[in-house]
């Protein structure tokens, strides 16, 4: 009996060993800090995995690397939009840019709120939107 304690306990210990250091592969990016977590799980049976716990990063690096492209996101929408034509940062109310004058979007002709040109229908007033311009490549033929 004494014998399969210890063959479970050397078991444990091993695979306590073995998760740490596929827990640090995902979580450290420089291999010392790998090797060095997976070194105190091997020399310090049980009490390794337990400082491992303490010492190692709060996220994996595939959370951390997502967060950050989210943050460039947020930072490019708060950062505005850009003119097409002279790429000068308009406010997304602005009919025509101020740097170029190019138009942006057209006001609702009922509430003359700034309508965005992909807009069917005004959001602010439920009114249909009027195009003026329409291209030759958004209409569609019936046959």
């Amino acid at each position: 009996m004494l014998v399969i304690i210890q063959v479970f306990a050397v078991a444990l210990w091993l695979a306590l060993a073995y998760w740490v250091y596929q827990d640090s592969r995902r979580r450290f990016e420089n291999s010392g800090g790998i090797v060095g977590s997976t070194l105190i799980a091997l020399v310090l049976p049980f009490l390794g995995a337990l400082i491992y716990l303490f010492i190692r990063p709060p996220e994996y690096l595939t959370d951390a690397h997502d967060r950050e492209l989210e943050t460039l996101a947020l930072e490019a929408q708060v950062e505005g939009l850009r003119c097409p034509e002279c790429e000068a940062v308009v406010g997304p109310r602005f009919l025509v840019c101020p740097m170029c004058t190019a138009p942006l979007r057209e006001p609702c002709r009922r509430c003359s709120e700034p309508l965005d040109p992909a807009w069917q229908v005004c959001p602010y007033c439920a009114a249909a939107a009027s195009h003026p311009t329409s291209h030759p490549s958004q209409e569609t033929c019936i046959s």
